[in-house]
Order: structure tokens, then sequence, then C-alpha cells
């Protein structure tokens, strides 16, 4: 009779860690998405904004905007990369698909 329950317990604890691993999954999924945006855009809008400052300062119209939403992106760009490659490295490290 103990071996049944034993198979019981230890099916329950097999359901609630592939539970566990399915919600971990949607949640960071959902974090890496977050992450990829908020990088972009920060970026992104500090290289326009710096760039559309220094023209000001300057006296040069549209140069530095220009230069400085090109930089915020290649920043934002880079950024998202060491991101994705920090992500998969963890989830290889961590034995997932």
């Amino acid at each position: 009779m103990k071996k049944g329950v034993n198979k019981d317990i230890n099916n329950k604890d097999k359901n609630t860690n592939k539970n566990k691993i399915k919600g971990g999954s949607a949640f960071q999924a959902l974090a890496i998405t977050t992450t990829i945006g908020m990088e972009l855009a920060i970026t992104s809008v500090l290289g326009f904004y710096g760039g559309r400052y220094l023209d000001q300062k300057l006296g040069t119209t549209p140069v530095f905007l220009i230069g400085g939403l090109l930089a915020g992106l290649a920043v934002g760009v880079f950024g998202i990369i060491n991101t994705l490659n920090a992500f998969f490295k963890n989830k290889e490290d961590k034995g997932g698909k």
C-alpha cells in the first residue's frame, strides 16, 4: 500500500514541476520582450534628444540629431544582442530547450 502512495506523491511532484516550468517560461518571455523594447526605446530617445540638444547649442540643424538617433539605435541593438546572449546562455546552463 505504501508503494502506491509514493507513486502518487512522485507523480504530483512531477506535475507541479512541469507547471512551474511552463509558468516560468511565460514570465521569462514577457521579461525578455519588455527588456528588448525598453532598451531600444530608451537608447533611441536619449540619442534623439542628445543630438537635438547639441544641434541647438552648435547651430547645426539636423546633423547631430540624425547622428544621435543612429548612435542610440546602434547602442540599443548592441544591448539587445547582449541581453539575448545572456538569456540564451542562462537557458542552456539550466538545461532548457
